[in-house]
């Protein structure tokens, strides 16, 4: 504090001295200093009194922050000190802290993550054989108030006793079909590889004459003709058909289609591009034409 007391006395001031009277006897300091430029004498003197001038200034403002510091944290008690010091290193180490933070939060749901994947993969392997895989694309809607798409799943497998598993996955295009709606619906068709498609008329009509459905011309020709009604079989001619060939089957207007807890207009099935389970996919529209009205 010898040097605080030296920095007065050089500015001509007690150590009580107010802050403008600090800035008076520094301003009064200054001018003296330039009515006499050119003496070394004079300018020696201006450094010593700025020099007094920053230490009296810096140590009033490090006084005032810390009283302020003091009245900011008085609230916490006998506790003060320990808030102030933990505020301090907040204050000192944010970013690292926020940084930390971040990284236990990553890596927690990393853990969480990889916990819920072998949870689900252990779901998987105990489930049965999978019998047949659904993707339905159009106006369709489930209750989900009342099990949704496995209840869905469940009403088919009452259909087919000998099943134990279906899946039945879903891709909303409503009946105007927004672009929006069917660039999803095509990034859908062009990754997932169902058995069977379930799609609406809109739906048929858009898709079938790009070449985005199987032909089912030899099975309406061969295993479905007994129980085929000719105005069920949709056809469409892709570029490469030297003329129309069937590529859906209608199925709206079958008692099992009625059974189904599905919001619909119109059911018509399509061909996946699934080949592991034909036989089931073939069977699903086989029995469901044979519940025509």
């Amino acid at each position: 504090m010898d040097d605080l007391k030296k920095a007065y006395e050089q500015l001509g001031l007690p150590e009580n001295a107010s802050r403008e009277e600090v800035e008076q006897a520094f301003d009064k300091a200054l001018r003296k200093s330039r009515s006499r430029k050119g003496a070394e004498d004079a300018d020696s003197e201006y450094e010593r009194s700025l020099r007094a001038y920053k230490l009296i200034t810096e140590h009033e403002d490090q006084r005032r922050i810390e009283q302020a510091s003091q009245e900011r944290f008085a609230k916490w008690g006998k506790f003060a000190g320990t808030a102030q010091k933990i505020d301090d290193f907040f204050r000192l180490y944010r970013t690292h802290v926020i940084v930390g933070i971040i990284a236990v939060i990553v890596l927690i749901f990393g853990i969480n993550a990889i916990v819920d994947y072998r949870a689900e993969q252990k779901r998987i392997a105990a489930l049965p054989p999978l019998d047949l895989s659904i993707l339905l694309v159009g106006n369709f809607a489930v209750d989900e108030a009342n099990g949704g798409q496995e209840a869905l799943e469940q009403a088919i497998l009452a259909q087919f006793p000998e099943w134990n598993r279906v899946d039945v996955e879903m891709t909303y295009v409503p009946e105007q079909g927004e672009m929006v709606y069917r660039q999803k619906a095509m990034a859908v068709i062009a990754t997932e590889k169902p058995d069977l498609y379930i799609i609406d008329k809109p739906t048929f009509d858009w898709i079938s004459g790009g070449g985005g459905f199987k032909s089912l011309q030899q099975e309406s020709e061969g295993v479905l003709s007994p129980v085929l009604p000719d105005q069920a079989a949709l056809r469409a001619q892709a570029e490469e058909d030297p003329e129309p060939q069937v590529y859906a089957i209608d199925l709206t207007f079958s008692e099992l289609a009625d059974q189904l807890p599905l919001g619909k207009k119109e059911m018509i099935a399509a061909l996946g591009w699934g080949e592991e389970r034909y036989d089931n996919t073939i069977l699903f529209i086989q029995r469901y034409l044979e519940h025509m009205k």
